[in-house]
């Protein structure tokens, strides 16, 4: 009995200490950090129509000496064309030694001119669920070839993209972050929403503009450029930082305002079938520059002209932002319907269908209060007299 026991102690302490099944090496597997779609370049084949050009961009626990011959380049881009993800990514085991693992993937990014043409949900739900990509991965919408973001000057690219995508608490240009999670929600819901636009150029990088997605088709259908997506962040409170530059009316001279904080709120109002909306914005921040030579910021008439001057600079780019979007591609990207949703679910019931259609023909104010609440420039305390 006691032999048995031993036996069968050996046996336990061998499995245990024989490690998973299928196990592999770290240095037999690359993580897939980045992909990017494209269309398919013309003359491929003669039926170019639902081609793609899918781009990975991976890193491994080794060095690749694929595209450059400079021994510490840490990731490694594989391309392949065809009419089928699977087609595609079985092309990737002919080009690459080590299996990719998508589950690490940051950022997807996809061109202007394939998004015009190819229903966003389909064109994703393939790539997802094979590389089961995480919900807090980002998207971004390319103006140019999309694969060209993955090879400007960084030690790696798509971790430059995500962190670039971060940094709106240093700007107001910059739309929240789209993670899968969240385009997917949108989606489902049938939901019209903006994507944050990029366009490179000699292997740099700007984030410019955003990608208007039509709620009904998935299809872009319009950009708006760095101005109206600021006016779309106002409207919609998504503002964690960022500089406003006006001209004092009195001086012509320039005014750098720095935005602090900002608060937003969008009141839905439905009387007799009559839609409307009014937008109330609240921000404060500080001048943070002045170039008027005879102001005195400490002086009540100056900062009651920097603030006017200011609120009409911001609601200029409102009014810029809503003619876009209401009368050019008729497509609600603020979340007006949201409201509407949340506020008179019944009738939204009736109205959500051709939603896009009908906020096109819907009055919106807005009211704009600034305060300026620190001073960190020139001049002196102001005496009464």
């Amino acid at each position: 009995m006691l032999q048995l026991r031993r036996i069968a102690f050996v046996t336990c302490i061998f499995l245990l200490l024989s490690g998973c099944w299928d196990s592999r090496d770290i240095d037999q597997i690359s993580f897939i950090v980045g992909s990017a779609f494209d269309k398919a370049p013309d003359g491929i084949s003669d039926n170019q129509k639902n081609r793609v050009k899918l781009t990975i961009q991976s890193i491994s626990h080794t060095p690749s000496d694929t595209e450059s011959s400079n021994s510490k380049q840490k990731y490694q881009n594989i391309s392949g064309i065809g009419d089928s993800k699977l087609e595609i990514i079985r092309q990737f085991a002919l080009k690459s030694e080590h299996p990719g693992i998508g589950s690490h993937l940051k950022v997807t990014i996809i061109s202007e001119k394939l998004l015009r043409d190819m229903n966003l949900q389909q064109l994703l739900s393939f790539h997802e669920r094979t590389y089961e990509v995480r919900d807090s991965c980002i998207m971004l919408i390319s103006k140019g070839v999309a694969a060209n973001a993955l090879k400007i000057s960084a030690e790696v690219p798509s971790f430059e993209l995500v962190g670039i995508s971060a940094n709106r608490y240093k700007t107001a240009n910059l739309i929240p972050p789209m993670t899968h999670g969240k385009l997917q929600s949108l989606m489902e819901a049938n939901t019209s929403f903006i994507v944050q636009t990029i366009q490179t150029h000699q292997k740099e990088i700007k984030f410019s503009g955003g990608a208007l997605i039509k709620g009904d088709t998935k299809k872009l259908v319009g950009l708006l450029n760095e101005k109206e997506v600021k006016g779309l962040n106002w409207i919609t409170g998504n503002i964690k930082g960022g500089i406003v530059k006006a001209k004092d009316p009195k001086t012509k001279g320039l005014l750098l305002y720095d935005i602090t904080s900002v608060k937003n709120e969008i009141i839905p109002h439905i009387i007799k079938d009559h839609i409307s909306f009014n937008v109330n914005i609240e921000t404060k921040g500080r001048l943070n520059e002045d170039w008027v030579l005879a102001g005195n910021a400490f002086s009540n008439k100056f900062i009651n002209r920097a603030e006017l001057a200011i609120k009409a600079e911001i609601e200029k780019e409102i009014s810029q932002t809503l003619k876009k979007l209401q009368k050019e591609y008729h497509i609600d990207a603020a979340g007006f319907g949201e409201q509407l949703r949340i506020h008179y679910p019944n009738q939204w019931k009736q109205m959500e269908k051709n939603w896009d259609k009908q906020f096109g023909e819907v009055p919106i104010k807005y009211q704009v209060k600034i305060t300026i609440s620190d001073y960190m420039v020139k001049g002196k305390k102001e005496t009464s007299k």
